[in-house]
C-alpha cells in the first residue's frame, strides 16, 4: 500500500469510557437488538447519527456497532476493565451497569422471540398432528366397514341359494364403491374442516402479529420522541457548560491583565 493511500484511510476512533457510556444509553433507547424484521441496520444508523453529534464525525454506525459488539462479548469474559480506554473510576463503574443492564434487554428480547417461535412450533405440531389423527381415523373406518361388509357377505351367502348367492356376488362391487365414495366424502369434509381451522389460525396469528408490530412501533416513536429531546437537552447542557467555561477563562484573562 502507498503512503497517500495510507493516508486516505481513517484511523480508528479511540473510545474513552465517557464514549462507551454514551454508546451504551444510545443502544439502550433505539433497542437494534429488538427491532421488527428489517429494521436492525436503520436502528444502528439511529445510534451512529446520535453518536457524531455528541463525539464528532469519525464515528460511525458500523463503528459503534463493532465497540459495541467487543464491550459486550468482553463483559461475558469479565474482561471489560482490560479493554483499553480513559476514564475515572465512577465513570468505569457506571459503564459495567449500563453493560449488565443491556445484557439483561438482550437476553430478555432473546427469551420473547424463543418463546413465540416455541408457540409457532407447537400449533404446527398440534395441526399436524390432528390431521395424522384424522387420516388414521378414517383408514380404520375403512378397515371397520370393510371387515363388516365381509363377514355380512358370508353369512347371506351362507344362507342363500346358488342362485342368490350368484346375484349377491354381482352386487357386491356396486355396494363396495358406493361405501368408498361415503368413506371418500367423509375423509374430504375432515381434511376441509382441518383446513378450514388452520386458516382461522393463520388469520389469528397474522392480526396479533400485525398488532405487535403496531405496538413496537408506536413504542419505537415514544422512545425516539424521548431520545431526541434528551439528545436536545444535553446538547443544551453541553452548549452551556462551554459558554461558562469560555467566560470563566476570558474573566481570568482580564484580571491577569489588571494585576
Amino acid at each position: 500500500m502507498s503512503e497517500q493511500e495510507g493516508t486516505k484511510r481513517k484511523a480508528a476512533y479511540r473510545f474513552s469510557i465517557p464514549v462507551d457510556i454514551d454508546l451504551l444509553k444510545e443502544v439502550m433507547f433505539a433497542c437494534p437488538h429488538d427491532a421488527p424484521y428489517g429494521q436492525t441496520s436503520s436502528r444502528w444508523q439511529e445510534v451512529g447519527e446520535h453518536m457524531r453529534a455528541l463525539h464528532g464525525p469519525e464515528l460511525s454506525a458500523g463503528g459503534c456497532r463493532k465497540r459495541h459488539d467487543d464491550l459486550m462479548a468482553a463483559f461475558k469474559k469479565e474482561t471489560v476493565k482490560s479493554m483499553r480506554a480513559s476514564g475515572t473510576e465512577e465513570e468505569y463503574l457506571e459503564r459495567e451497569q449500563l453493560l449488565q443492564d443491556l445484557s439483561d434487554m438482550i437476553e430478555s428480547a432473546n427469551d420473547k422471540r424463543k418463546s413465540i417461535k416455541e408457540e409457532k412450533d407447537k400449533k404446527a405440531d398440534r395441526r399436524e398432528s390432528d390431521g395424522h389423527l384424522i387420516r388414521e381415523a378414517a383408514l380404520a373406518g375403512l378397515k371397520r366397514k370393510a371387515t363388516a361388509q365381509d363377514s355380512l357377505d358370508e353369512s347371506e351367502d351362507d344362507d342363500r341359494s346358488p342362485s342368490k348367492k350368484k346375484e349377491s356376488r354381482g352386487t357386491t362391487p356396486l355396494k363396495e364403491a358406493v361405501s368408498a365414495v361415503v368413506d371418500f366424502a367423509a375423509i374430504m369434509e375432515a381434511s376441509h374442516k382441518l383446513k378450514r381451522e388452520d386458516q382461522e389460525m393463520q388469520k389469528e396469528a397474522h392480526v396479533l402479529a400485525l398488532r405487535k408490530l403496531e405496538l413496537d412501533e408506536q413504542r419505537f416513536l415514544l422512545d425516539k420522541a424521548e431520545r431526541e429531546a434528551r439528545f436536545a437537552a444535553e446538547q443544551v447542557e453541553r452548549q452551556t457548560q462551554f459558554e461558562f467555561m469560555q467566560g470563566t477563562v476570558e474573566l481570568l484573562r482580564a484580571l491577569a491583565q489588571k494585576m
